[in-house]
C-alpha cells in the first residue's frame, strides 16, 4: 500500500473506531493507530511490535456464516482464513488489541481482541447477527482494478467461482485475493485438488469488497466505501476510467 493509501485508511479507520489518529512525518514516534495497514497473517513481521496482524476474511466453509467462539449461530461453520485458521490466509489488517474493547473482539486463543471479521456484501440480518445490531460492517481496504473482471454486466470484483474461467488466481493475477493459487485450500484437502472440500474453500475465496471489520460507529458517521462520494475500482472502470498500465 502506498504511503498517500495509509494515511488515507488512517484517516478514515481512526476515525470510525473512535479512536485518535496521527500519522508523524518520519518513522521515529510514529503513533500508529488502532487499525493501522494491511499484513498478511502468514508472516510474523508485517506490523509494528504493537500490532498483530488480524485476518478480515471471514469466508466460511460451505459459505456459511463463520463460527467464532463468542457466537452462537445456527448452522455456522468454521471460518477458512479468521479466528482459529487466522494464519492460514494473507490478508489482514495490523491491529493494537489493547485498544479493542473487552468482549468487543474475537475470543480465540492467539487472536483475542481481534476485530471480528465480516463481509460486507451480507444482507443486513447477517451482519446483524455476527457484528450485533448495534455495529456494522465496514469494509477494510479498497479494490484495485487488477481485481476487476469483466462479467455479464460490466466489470465487477473477481470471486473464487471465476476461477478456471476469468481467473487463473495465481499471485499476480489480483491486487487483494485471498490465498493466492489455493495453498491453503489445497492444505484443508490434504492436497487433493479435486475434492469437494478443496472446492468449496476455493468457491469462498474473494478480494477486498468481501472482507471488513464489524465496527461500532458515532451517529452520522458511515463506513468509507459506504459514503455517497466513494466509487470503487470497479465501478469507475465501468463509467470510463482508464484502465492501470
Amino acid at each position: 500500500m502506498s504511503k498517500q493509501s495509509v494515511i488515507r485508511f488512517v484517516l478514515w479507520y481512526g476515525m470510525a473506531l473512535g479512536v485518535g489518529a496521527t500519522v508523524a512525518t518520519s518513522c521515529i514516534g510514529v503513533n500508529y493507530p488502532t487499525v493501522a495497514f494491511r499484513c498478511n497473517p502468514r508472516q510474523s513481521d508485517n506490523c509494528p511490535d504493537s500490532h498483530f496482524c488480524c485476518s478480515d476474511d471471514p469466508a466460511a466453509e460451505d459459505g456459511a456464516l463463520p463460527d467464532y467462539a463468542q457466537k452462537n449461530i445456527a448452522g455456522a461453520s468454521t471460518p477458512y482464513f479468521s479466528g482459529v485458521n487466522n494464519a492460514l490466509g494473507n490478508q489482514g489488517m495490523c491491529v493494537n488489541q489493547d485498544d479493542i474493547p473487552t468482549g468487543s473482539g474475537l475470543l480465540e486463543p492467539g487472536v483475542t481482541n481481534c476485530p471480528i471479521p465480516c463481509n460486507p456484501t451480507w444482507d443486513t440480518d447477517e451482519i446483524d447477527v455476527v457484528c450485533g445490531a448495534t455495529r456494522v460492517c465496514c469494509q477494510t481496504t479498497e479494490l484495485t482494478q487488477s481485481d476487476c473482471v469483466m462479467g455479464d454486466d460490466g466489470f465487477r470484483p473477481v470471486t473464487g467461482a471465476d476461477i478456471g474461467g476469468l481467473s487463473d488466481w495465481n499471485p499476480a493475477a489480483h491486487g487483494t485475493h485471498q490465498d493466492p493459487a489455493g495453498t491453503a485450500c489445497a492444505g484443508f484437502a490434504g492436497g487433493d485438488q479435486s475434492s469437494p472440500v478443496f472446492l468449496d474453500c476455493i468457491a469462498q475465496l474473494s478480494v477486498a469488497d468481501q472482507r471488513g471489520f464489524c465496527m461500532a460507529l458515532a451517529p452520522g458517521q458511515s463506513c468509507p466505501t459506504d459514503q455517497p462520494t466513494y466509487v470503487d475500482a470497479c465501478t469507475a472502470l465501468n463509467t470510463g476510467a482508464a484502465p492501470a498500465g
